[in-house]
């Protein structure tokens, strides 16, 4: 016990260590503190009396993350004065709105033009949102979730970007008519118009005129390149309000809204996102605009539990696109740990899947500052990528963008399973899941449908082996088992040249129970020409999609299944006529035995998404 004990903990303090790098003194010694402390608490239960089975997990005591300003030079607090919102489907006396335009804005030294952020905070618990009691509005103190975000205003302004933070509280508010049948559609209308007041006023700004951010901004707002990123709600937010800024009749009214702020976003970054609406009930809730994008959920969010956060990817897959998206879980990730205004650790509210997110148990759960920093860089190198780098290899690699390299096992320093949505002439479907009659399967390969948005859980099952499907419940998925061998799935192809196209990419994921050989491949993917030529690639068990997460056997099916990307240069498959291709098959010739999902298959072309 001593010995694991201690390599754990060389393997946490290393890994902090690294983390660390690049913060500043103050704010790196907090982060050390907050390390120490939870290392004797988990000195105390380990060498104590642990949880054992059936024992309530509870959480570690509250700290008080209240951000400190002096920690972040470039970022500061401001105040517009009050102003109103309009809504629409309360009582006509509710309809007007009163708040504060108040908030926090970063700026990179410097005298030019710049690209401008807008962060947007999500919605958590508060005198204005107490979902067990009588919300406020206005009220006092009201949480300042917008600072939450500091750390990554400052780390945008240190790479020359403008960065905003408006106070969203009052979007989220349970007051003024909202209540919990109608809040997420107020937050709706709330949210975009908080977002646009504070935007317009940056344009005023801009011209020379400071309504109160308190800083030279004369010059300084480039308002044709706007980015967005957004946490949870926010997150929600930011995806609608980039729809919104979409609607323009003309070049004349495209120019005018630029010039007020209220221009196309170029780019967005969503982390955890939500607009709280059912997938079933409100499928239009997770459309995307047509701009790059970037989707992160975490494995052990426990706020968006269902991880229908990613279902924005799905709808983007289904939806003409000119530009891509990638989602990305991060497995071990909670919710609240991107803002450094939330104190909870959400796994607690569902202390499931113990062997990945349990903090007191698992290795591969990220600390706060792990997230704060993985999201920091990552943001940072994602918009770099759109408008500094636009086209290279190395920076779309960076960000999980180069749809001709493998898909990637971890990104700056994190292990991450990814889906890259490539622009729709970029890709050519030859295989999805409910198209499945269209394959051909040997007698020996047991095939069942597991349709999205069902647990396939009735007399037979396609996953869990007669359990509930594991979240998500998301994409249609085919499932495939053997016991003996040889045995293949078939795709029949008509002369197909993908000649123009640089990878074969499916998108899968391994049974839980499935026990993968070691040393040797789990399978075998083969490309047949009409020539009757062939070229086989061969599968190892340590691909990021083939990667399994150990059961929790005191919860059941908790761990996720969700099926990434297997992305196979196809300059792999040499000796094939690339340009007369007559099949694909997946041969299952070397485990004697296993189960997989597999959602699609799909020729992509080269990253160039011209930015």
């Amino acid at each position: 016990m001593a010995t694991k004990l201690a390599g754990a903990t060389a393997t946490k303090f290393t890994a902090l260590r690294q983390n660390l790098r690049g913060l500043g003194w103050a704010r790196a010694c907090r982060a050390a503190l907050r390390f120490l402390a939870l290392l004797a608490l988990g000195l105390g239960l380990t060498l104590g009396a642990g949880p054992g089975l059936g024992q309530v997990v509870l959480p570690p005591p509250g700290t008080d993350l209240t951000p400190n300003l002096a920690d972040f030079p470039l970022v500061r607090t401001y105040d517009l004065g009050g102003s109103h919102l309009e809504q629409v489907g309360v009582e006509a006396a509710l309809a007007a709105m009163p708040l504060s335009l108040t908030g926090a804005i970063a700026l990179p030294p410097g005298h030019s033009p710049v690209p401008w952020v807008v962060v947007l905070h999500g919605r958590h618990a508060g005198c204005h949102f107490q979902p067990d009691a009588t919300s406020q509005w206005p009220c006092a103190p009201e949480p300042r979730f917008d600072l939450g975000f500091a750390y990554l205003a400052q780390a945008l302004a240190e790479a020359g970007y403008g960065v905003l933070i408006p106070d969203l509280n009052a979007a989220f508010s349970e007051t003024y008519g909202a209540t919990a049948d109608n809040r997420n559609e107020l937050a709706d209308q709330r949210s975009g118009q908080i977002i646009d007041a504070h935007m317009s006023r940056l344009a005023q700004a801009d011209r020379g005129d400071d309504p109160g951010f308190g800083l030279p901004l004369a010059g300084r707002v480039d308002l044709g390149r706007l980015a967005m990123v957004g946490h949870s709600m926010g997150g929600g937010a930011a995806a609608l309000n980039a729809l919104q800024r979409l609607n323009v009749d003309s070049a004349a009214s495209l120019q005018a809204k630029i010039a007020e702020g209220l221009g196309p976003i170029a780019a967005l970054v969503l982390v955890g996102p939500t607009r709280s609406y059912p997938i079933a009930q409100r499928p239009d809730a997770y459309q995307l605009p047509d701009v790059p994008t970037a989707v992160i959920a975490g494995g052990c969010d426990r706020d968006i539990f269902d991880l229908s956060s990613l279902y924005y990817a799905e709808t983007a897959r289904a939806q003409p696109r000119t530009s891509p998206v990638v989602a990305m879980l991060l497995p071990g990730a909670n919710h609240n740990y991107f803002s450094a205004a939330v104190t909870e650790d959400d796994y607690y509210r569902r202390p499931n899947n113990a062997p990945l997110c349990n903090p007191q148990r698992s290795r591969d759960r990220l600390s706060r500052v792990a997230q704060e920093t993985f999201l920091a860089q990552y943001t940072t190198a994602f918009l770099q990528t759109v408008w500094a780098f636009p086209g290279d290899d190395v920076a779309l690699a960076r960000v999980g963008l180069a749809s001709d390299r493998a898909a990637p096992a971890a990104l700056w320093g994190q292990a991450v399973l990814t889906t890259l949505v490539s622009p729709t002439a970029q890709r050519r479907t030859i295989f999805d899941a409910k198209e499945a009659p269209t394959a051909t399967l040997t007698a020996g390969l047991e095939a069942a449908f597991c349709q999205a948005l069902s647990d396939c859980h009735g007399p037979e099952p396609a996953l869990g082996h007669g359990t509930p499907r594991p979240y998500p419940h998301f994409p249609d998925l085919l499932s495939l088992g053997w016991t003996t061998l040889p045995q293949q799935l078939q795709v029949p192809l008509e002369s197909l040249d993908v000649g123009d196209f640089t990878s074969l990419a499916l998108r899968l994921a391994p049974d839980p129970s499935w026990l993968m050989p070691q040393g040797q491949p789990a399978f075998a993917v083969v490309l047949r020409d009409r020539q009757g030529g062939a070229a086989r690639v061969e599968i190892p068990p340590t691909v990021p999609a083939l990667r399994q997460f150990e059961p929790d056997p005191t919860q059941g099916a908790t761990a996720p299944v969700y099926p990434s990307d297997l992305r196979i240069p196809l300059g792999q498959f040499y000796g094939v006529d690339l340009t007369a291709l007559s099949s694909v098959e997946l041969v299952f010739d070397q485990a004697p035995q296993g189960q997989l999902y597999l959602a699609s298959m799909e020729f992509v072309g080269r990253s160039d998404f011209g930015f």
